[in-house]
């Protein structure tokens, strides 16, 4: 009976994948967008349409579209316009175009999950950023083979080359370690593109995360990211001071391997939610981010920038006070190691008057790239299907253009739409999308959400099987998905949603599929071992059991905090568990392996004490497989 039971939900768990696929339009979503040599042509890329869409900048519309497939997410354009080359992300390959022909010419295989690539002219190859296998691939355009391939810290999401292509700058998305670790940061790495080895690593500030876009300066001494600077050590109810999250600039000595400073695009009584893309211009005098989260771009004075943190101040700015205390970018000027308060001030940038903010032109902007005058900036508004045209100088919209006709919104993509949205927050701290990145998944960090007392923060839950799972929360204390989303945005984002919100968001949740480990098939027989253990020694599915490999209960396995009322935790999903590190409730275990070697002594979590090493491996790889 058992049996017959999770074979009756795994079937309606397929047919409703299978209903909503079917019924879900095409929508028009630009992710990134490319500039032709001569400034006359764009590139769309497309990843909901899978397409690559032409866009002729005189008449501003569409002239063609190319097929792609495989979820297009990231494009580089060769040096002489000739070749556009696509990261299909699922199909695990880089479909090379030639622009002249308007077909795909050739695809290359580069591992799994590409997401991010460059082109280097010298060595007529490509330098490919693959989160399937946290790995930096790089591809020998001639053979068309991989030529060596180079390990990430976590899902390297986005890359840079210097202008003499000696060096990468390679930004990982989230951080790798215990969520216990106040420190806990992503990382950016600098790679030496000759050797394809790492010349060192930058640790962002502690709860940086999603850092989703990179750029190095046209000399080639600096580089830049931005990302998410999550205050995980504080409570929620913070929101209200500017101290949950935060969005940052941090400007990296590539030389020395070293943090210049990190600046924050925020300002003092709104956030700058979900930067996703950041372009230099050619002179180095402006530098550009698209907020994904406030539908606005920045430009901030770059060159001018520079010359404040090097203690250069306009007279003016230095008799500024703040309050009755000298500014920052005097105490900067004075001593220089003064540069770390940066990362905590929502004023510094506009005190000094080199940044400004101009709306994108549509919702969600995403990629961005400059006019080879850098001049012009183009910004992908994903959920409205546009592009934006952006004039630099003035700073203002020029105008919009269609990648291609938007079908109606659907209730899956209006949820869609408000989770990505910050304007949705009080003064714009943060999206959903904030905490769930990934469509819906984690953002690597432990939160307080107060739920049952504070001190006792829990690391966030992906939402892939979220309308299966219920109850939700560590704590298992709203018991729907629409409970769980009506409180989610009462209690973190201090608004109430409206009805049909609640309703939409719940639709976008139910139409989150999760994603196979694309190396499963790489240790499929230890995996099969794995499964036995699971299911027989281990008796892990004592409690890990039915198609989403939870029993929906609450057991105390031995994690209890002091600040915790009781030790007993909601048993979560291991489906995609291969990708939502850390581990346990409140994100203790750094990896799969700590779960059960460092935190179940006494064997309440599974009977793995007794395992042998070779065991163990097996349990694991079975685990990513799921």
């Amino acid at each position: 009976m058992k049996q017959l039971t999770t074979l009756i939900a795994i079937s309606l768990t397929l047919l409703a994948s299978q209903c909503a696929t079917a019924e879900e339009p095409r929508f028009r979503s630009p992710i990134a967008v490319r500039v032709s040599p001569d400034g006359s042509r764009l590139y769309a890329i497309d990843r909901t349409a899978e397409r690559a869409v032409v866009i002729d900048v005189a008449a501003q519309k569409p002239a063609a579209e190319i097929a792609l497939q495989g979820q297009p997410v990231a494009a580089a354009l060769a040096a002489d316009g000739g070749r556009l080359f696509v990261a299909e992300r699922t199909g695990h390959c880089i479909a090379e175009i030639d622009t002249a022909a308007g077909r795909v010419a050739r695809r290359l295989n580069v591992g799994p999950w590409p997401s991010a690539l460059v082109f280097s002219a010298k060595r007529q190859a490509l330098f490919v950023c693959c989160r399937g296998d946290h790995s930096v691939v790089k591809v020998d355009l001639a053979s068309g083979n991989v030529a060596g391939r180079i390990g990430a810290t976590r899902d390297p999401f986005a890359i840079a080359i210097s202008p003499d292509e000696s060096k990468l700058l390679v930004a990982n998305y989230m951080p790798s370690g215990s969520g216990t670790n106040p420190k806990l940061a992503a990382e950016v790495a600098v790679i030496d593109a000759e050797k394809l080895a790492v010349s060192g690593t930058v640790v962002l500030p502690p709860g940086s995360t999603a850092v989703s876009g990179a750029a190095i300066s046209p000399d080639g001494r600096w580089g830049y990211v931005v990302h998410a600077v999550g205050r995980f050590a504080l409570p929620i109810t913070q929101l209200d001071r500017g101290w949950v999250h935060t969005y940052a600039l941090t400007m990296i000595d590539l030389g020395s391997t070293t943090r210049l400073a990190t600046v924050l695009l925020d300002d003092v009584t709104g956030g700058a939610a979900d930067p996703w893309d950041v372009a230099v211009s050619p002179d180095g005098e402006t530098l550009v981010v698209s907020h994904a989260g406030i539908h606005a771009v920045s430009v901030v004075r770059l060159a001018q920038l520079h010359r404040l943190l090097a203690g250069d101040l306009p007279p003016a700015l230095a008799q500024l006070k703040d309050g009755t205390a000298e500014n920052i970018w005097v105490r900067i000027a004075r001593d220089p190691s003064k540069r770390e308060l940066l990362t905590n001030d929502l004023t510094a940038l506009h005190l000094a008057e080199v940044i400004n903010r101009v709306p994108s032109g549509g919702l969600g902007p995403r990629g961005l790239a400059l006019a080879g005058d850098g001049r012009t900036a183009y910004v992908c508004n994903y959920f409205s299907g546009a592009l934006g045209v952006l004039d630099l100088g003035e700073q203002r919209l020029k105008a919009t253009i269609a990648v291609g006709e938007q079908p109606a919104l659907s209730p899956a993509r209006r949820g869609e739409i408000y989770f990505h949205d910050a304007k949705r927050c009080f003064q714009h701290w943060h999206s959903c999308f904030s905490c769930h990145l990934d469509d819906g998944r984690i953002d690597g960090l432990t939160w307080d959400f107060m739920r049952d007392g504070i001190g006792n923060g829990k690391d966030v839950i992906s939402l892939v099987g979220m309308m299966e799972t219920a109850p939700h929360n560590r704590r298992a204390t709203r018991p729907n998905p629409h409970e769980c989303m009506r409180t989610g945005v009462l209690g973190s984002h201090f608004l109430v949603p409206q009805p049909s919100d609640v309703d939409d968001l719940v639709a976008y949740a139910a139409s989150l599929r999760p994603e196979k480990n694309p190396l499963a098939e790489q240790n499929a027989e230890a995996a099969a071992r794995g499964k036995q253990i699971f299911e027989g020694k281990a008796a892990c599915a004592v409690c890990h059991d039915g198609p989403w490999l939870t029993d929906c209960k609450q057991h105390d396995v031995g994690t209890r905090v002091p600040q915790d009322p009781d030790g007993r935790y909601d048993t979560p999903s291991l489906v995609e568990c291969y990708r939502t590190a850390p581990y346990l409730h409140d994100g203790r275990a750094a990896t799969l392996r700590e779960v059960f070697t460092k935190f179940n002594p006494d064997d309440r979590h599974g009977r793995t004490s007794q395992l042998t090493p070779a065991e163990l491996d097996d349990l694991i790889a079975y685990l990513n497989s799921l």
